[in-house]
């Protein structure tokens, strides 16, 4: 398989999607992942109904946005548990001795 340009800007869409949902989830801010989630399924519907000329509700198609769901909240679960591990973290920090 070669690396076009089109599926390197493909690819680094999808990057940056993904960031923004584990960052939502590392911030737990729901409204902002749902903004998040709203967009890569339009970008994604939008990707499939006119450049891979397919139809929004065949199989194919619905299957990939299922795939978009689920890369989002897997994405949001990961940000969402490495905040709790961090916060823990900076919580469970020790004060230097006093002397």
């Amino acid at each position: 398989m070669t690396l076009t340009p089109t599926l390197a800007a493909l690819l680094t869409v999808f990057a940056i999607w993904m960031i923004a949902c584990i960052w939502t989830g590392f911030r737990a801010r729901v409204l902002w992942f749902f903004i998040v989630l709203a967009t890569g399924l339009a970008l994604n519907a939008t990707w499939m109904v006119f450049w891979l000329d397919a139809r929004v509700f065949e199989p194919h198609a619905l299957l990939a946005q299922l795939s978009v769901l689920f890369y989002a909240v897997g994405g949001f679960g990961l940000g969402w548990l490495a905040g709790r591990v961090a916060k823990r973290w900076r919580e469970s920090r020790v004060d230097p001795p006093s002397s």
